[in-house]
């Protein structure tokens, strides 16, 4: 059912605007300004529309769409309010990307659509959810950006194995990558082994190749084990998430105890229990000093092993991961 708050010619005309070319979404910084003046006053509607759909099909002929179960259009200012809105997009290939919110603000002109309050953006396909109280999608970049606090969990959102939380993201959709932009948070679980705890100040998601790469003031938490870093790259298996391999890369250094240890490069093999340092190793522990080739920690025994751990490096097949 359409209501018309004025009726004007650009106001029967505006009922064709419902089969709009609404797209996906991308998150964005919502100032205090911007929450104050989000509802425009009322006697500026245009129309209004009870139960609101648009479709579209993208560049490759894939069917967009988004629904409200209330609508206002404010022709003059070239956006239209939607109450309780869903939107379905598409990223790479088939994957589908559905969005839900309070509200949405989409704007006539870009196409681009804001969405405010209690959103939850979820992947089909690869089974990821995202929570935030902002979001803005840019229909041109294809990209959903925020700059609010975010929660990331998956593949599987109640029993994820990766669970993240941040300040700030920016997905390019066509790349399925996630950035996260501040304050990362990322506990990783493991069935196979010890769960381990990530925090630095950036972090990249790489949704399809199940990879994340956390970048700067990087510290990885495991039992009584801290390792420091300015970048710690870690893949996990389709199969059940658990962790393959982790590199530890740049100013690495490795406290557990008593015990530090330096290097250039740390390789976590978590289901191993091992980690392997190369780089110019060295190992202090009370007033001893030992430096390697190689030098390889048995996390689970306690024990050390030192440059015999050449040959294992070359076996392992690391280089260049």
């Amino acid at each position: 059912m359409v209501m018309l708050h004025k009726v004007t010619p650009l106001g029967l005309v505006i009922v064709g605007v419902v089969v709009l070319e609404f797209f996906i979404l991308i998150p964005r910084t919502i100032r205090d300004a911007e929450k104050k003046h989000f509802l425009p006053p009322a006697e500026d509607v245009d129309l209004s529309i009870q139960g609101f759909r648009a479709a579209n099909l993208n560049a490759d002929g894939q069917k967009e769409t988004v629904e409200a179960k209330e609508a206002e259009l404010y022709q003059q200012q070239g956006f239209v309010i939607l109450k309780e809105v869903t939107a379905r997009i598409y990223a790479e290939g088939d994957h589908v990307i559905h969005v839900r919110g309070k509200r949405g603000k989409y704007f006539l002109n870009t196409k681009d659509i804001e969405f405010f309050g209690d959103i939850i953006v979820t992947s089909e396909n690869l089974g990821y959810e995202l929570k935030t109280e902002y979001l803005k999608y840019a229909k041109g970049e294809k990209v959903l950006s925020s700059h609010e606090p975010i929660w990331f969990a998956g593949p599987n959102p109640q029993t994820p194995s990766l669970e993240v939380t941040a300040k700030g993201m920016h997905v390019e959709t066509r790349k399925e990558e996630l950035k996260l932009l501040s304050q990362v948070h990322c506990k990783k679980f493991d069935e196979d082994a010890e769960n381990i705890d990530v925090q630095s100040d950036k972090a990249t998601v790489y949704l399809n190749k199940n990879k994340a790469l956390f970048v700067d003031n990087v510290v990885v938490t495991q039992r009584d084990m801290n390792i420091f870093s300015d970048r710690f790259l870690m893949a996990y298996n389709k199969k059940n998430k658990s962790i393959d391999r982790a590199e530890a890369s740049q100013n690495v250094k490795i406290v557990q105890e008593d015990r530090v240890a330096s290097c250039q490069k740390a390789l976590f093999l978590n289901r191993k229990q091992k980690i392997i340092l190369t780089g110019n190793p060295r190992v202090v522990q009370g007033g001893d000093s030992v430096s390697a080739k190689v030098v390889i920690f048995f996390t689970a025994e306690n024990k050390i092993l030192f440059d015999e751990a050449v040959g294992e490096v070359k076996e392992l097949g690391l280089e260049g991961f």
